[in-house]
């Protein structure tokens, strides 16, 4: 008995381990060439998915995504049509490719020798960045569902994610109540905040767009529950954190598995 009590608590322990993680991502923001459609481009992007996957199994990536905007439902000044992203726990292997990976692709499929070239005449990434996940997450985010992902500027960084650390008790209040399915808060590491309109981001997911138009409401309740304040005295100082830039509502359009 104590010898499986032993070895459960290892395994506890390694679960937690795991979760504490750390998690980075690469970012690539992408540009459809003239006369080429989302629908040219997510051909492509899933002609990649077996390089990612195999990336993903030879531990270079713990996952990839193609996130499209939603019937391009996404904020004024946004200048790419979609984005890729690369996500796992180090850092210093996201962005490789190793080139024995495509020696063993290229010998089950000539075709891949050609994909780069396909690639560049179907779109271009006008720029990447890479960020990493803090606070902690409100049970992660559903990607089979509808994404929000709100981009914001940040001077006090400090005092913006203390902010978002005590919202992290409202986001999963949300979550218990369905409003939302999940929450996480990503912070910007290059380019630095002096080069872009938006240094931070989260990502929120709904099983239905319709949960958005109760977001207020469900903030109204779920801040007194979780804080013990009302609304309006807890969010008093929220716009001197942070100025909201850019938003957009996404799907999945590919993924590794």
């Amino acid at each position: 008995m104590k010898k499986l009590l032993s070895s459960l608590a290892l395994v506890l322990l390694v679960s937690a381990a795991t979760f504490a993680q750390t998690r980075y991502t690469i970012v690539a923001y992408h540009k459809l060439q003239p006369g080429k459609t989302l629908d040219d481009a997510i051909a492509i992007e899933k002609q990649w998915l077996p390089i990612h996957q195999a990336r993903k199994a030879a531990g270079i990536i713990s996952d990839w995504f193609v996130y499209v905007p939603y019937n391009n439902m996404k904020s004024e000044g946004i200048d790419f049509d979609y984005i890729t992203v690369n996500g796992g726990t180090d850092l210093d292997k996201l962005h490789t490719y190793p080139m024995e990976l495509f020696a063993d692709l290229l010998k089950a499929d000539p075709g891949f020798e050609k994909l780069g070239a396909n690639t560049a005449k179907t779109q271009t990434i006008i720029r990447q960045a890479v960020s990493k996940r803090i606070n902690g997450t409100a049970k992660g985010t559903n990607k089979s569902q509808f994404l929000l992902f709100d981009m914001m500027k940040v001077g006090d960084e400090a005092a913006y994610e203390a902010f978002e650390g005590k919202m992290l008790k409202v986001h999963e209040a949300r979550v218990e109540a369905g409003n939302i399915s999940g929450w996480s808060l990503y912070k910007g590491l290059f380019p630095s905040s002096t080069d872009v309109s938006a240094n931070y981001f989260t990502i929120q997911s709904f099983d239905k767009l319709s949960r958005m138009d109760q977001a207020m409401d469900s903030y109204r309740v779920a801040i007194p529950k979780a804080m013990g304040l009302s609304p309006e005295a807890f969010m008093k100082d929220l716009p001197a954190k942070r100025s909201m830039t850019h938003s957009f509502i996404a799907t999945v359009a590919a993924a590794t598995k």
